[in-house]
């Protein structure tokens, strides 16, 4: 959890609401049992100046090697924040204790502020999540995915081109590709090339909830400042959100408009919002037709993203990987075309790499907290009712004892078949991306083809001098590269003539 008031705001909010808000953790009954460990908490504001600015998995990573905890406490004006460090601990708790694991705390900045109370994520454990999830399960689980593979692979053959044409604008072309499957499958509408304001609203509203996950986190803390007006010092972010509402509420009616329009129309494309309106009875309410896709957009827009902006830094940073990874495409495949998916199973080292990608820099590095609905104790440890629980998906992926060498990429990890699949970038327990197996295979796909095809390579200067990139993450929800340059060009010319015969007609 990220804490970002300027120190005017603190000092205001402390002076206003020190008195409101008690120190609640030393009235909590524990039984005799001591909290995990963590920082020395202060009166009245607990651990608010502990806690981290940015990057918050690193730091709770080291608060885990510094109390020698797999799990740890915090406490910010009587909340309390516990953190999971470990697969066993998540597994414990989130998998084997999923019953009272599975809420959601109130995110207000979110949800209040900027109305995206309708994203899966975000939504409290219950009857309309269940409702929910099951409707995305219905197309997302793992047979159903299967029937996804032609427009995975038609947008793979676009992005392919595009790399050829535009090579240095490789992020925009990643997000039309992300954008061109999921709003293919999920509303039966292709994107444009360029500038596809589908994919724009997409961007828009992942911003917001990057602002509203870092900027906006002080409204879970502290509720009460919701109803202040958004002049006063440390709310300023209310007046900012009033900009990203109609992006957020776009990302639902917008593309579930146009999907009617085509239906309309008599498009002989089937998607998710098609079925859907075809299954309503007369009278029933739209709600599921419309939010579900939603969901589903929202999620395949930015994990795509991340995943393969990671796979580009990986590719400049560590060549050799990427040698043995088109050496093995190279010898099962040849060059006269494109890998597909019935080549999986025979590029061990290409999923492999594909694994560590996921695993080296999570797209979702500190998972969406749960919220604990009864007391609970875990070896020793009180856990108490209400607690915010982040699993550290960061730190369970960087386990030396799993991981060695984890800061490195190594898609050597995964080719021991005792390693599991890194799960944990996914999420935890009940909780987990329903899209994952999906996301999967995008990401498998796009990969494949671009071994096949592209070198990527450190830029160069006007001098040739190679220009490192930056091993660099945002904060927020979800975590993307920092802007980087890298070099990306056909491997020969046998290549650029695959990318050209594998073109979209359209």
């Amino acid at each position: 959890m990220t804490v970002s008031l300027d120190a005017q705001a603190v000092a205001l909010v402390l002076g206003l609401f020190g008195t409101v808000y008690l120190y609640q953790a030393s009235k909590k009954k524990q039984g005799g049992l001591p909290l995990p460990p963590g920082p020395k908490r202060l009166p009245v504001i607990g651990n608010l100046l502990d806690m981290p600015k940015g990057r918050e998995w690193l730091v709770y990573e080291e608060w885990g090697k510094k109390y020698n905890s797999d799990i740890l406490h915090a406490d910010v004006f009587g909340t309390h924040i516990v953190v999971v460090n470990s697969a066993k601990a998540a597994n414990e708790l989130f998998d084997k204790r999923s019953t009272i694991y599975s809420d959601r705390p109130t995110l207000r900045a979110l949800t209040s502020i900027l109305k995206l109370e309708w994203v899966l994520g975000f939504i409290p454990y219950g009857q309309h999540w269940r409702n929910v999830r099951k409707g995305f399960h219905m197309h997302f689980h793992p047979a159903a995915t299967l029937n996804y593979h032609p427009i995975e692979i038609r947008a793979t053959s676009r992005l392919l081109e595009n790399l050829l044409e535009e090579p240095v604008k490789f992020m925009d072309h990643l997000r039309t590709m992300a954008g061109e499957i999921i709003l293919g499958i999920a509303y039966g509408i292709d994107v444009k090339p360029r500038d596809d304001p589908f994919v724009d609203t997409a961007e828009k509203t992942l911003h917001s909830i990057a602002l509203g996950a870092t900027e906006g986190s002080i409204f879970d803390l502290l509720p009460a400042l919701l109803h202040f007006p958004s002049w006063f010092p440390g709310v300023g972010f209310k007046k900012e959100a009033q900009k990203w509402i109609p992006y957020n509420i776009g990302m639902v009616e917008d593309p579930y408009r146009r999907a009617k329009e085509l239906l309309a129309e008599g498009s002989p494309t089937e998607s998710v919002v098609s079925v859907a309106i075809n299954q309503l009875r007369p009278g029933e309410d739209e709600y599921m037709a419309k939010h579900v896709p939603a969901n589903m957009y929202l999620a395949g827009a930015d994990t795509t993203v991340s995943a393969l902006g990671t796979f580009f830094l990986a590719m400049s940073l560590y060549p050799e990987a990427q040698r043995k990874a088109q050496a093995e495409i190279d010898a099962v495949i040849g060059n006269e075309r494109l890998p597909d998916f019935s080549d999986q199973d025979s590029l061990p080292y290409v999923g492999a790499l594909v694994k560590e990608v996921l695993r080296w820099r999570q797209v979702v590095p500190l998972a969406i907290p749960h919220r604990l609905t009864e007391d609970d104790v875990y070896e020793g440890m009180f856990l108490p009712a209400g607690s915010i629980v982040f699993g550290n998906s960061w730190a369970i992926l960087h386990d030396e004892s799993v991981f060695p060498d984890a800061n490195s990429f190594k898609p050597e990890h995964f080719l021991d078949p005792s390693v599991k699949y890194p799960e944990a970038a996914f999420g935890f327990g009940r909780r987990i991306c329903p899209g994952r197996f999906m996301a999967r295979a995008s990401v498998w796909i796009a990969v494949a083809c671009m071994l096949a095809t592209f070198e990527i390579t450190k830029a160069r200067d006007e001098n040739g001098k190679e220009i490192e990139p930056r091993d660099e993450y945002t904060s927020g929800i979800v975590s993307y590269p920092v802007a980087f340059q890298c070099q990306v060009k056909p491997r020969s010319k046998a290549a650029e003539a695959v990318i050209k015969s594998s073109a979209p007609l359209a």
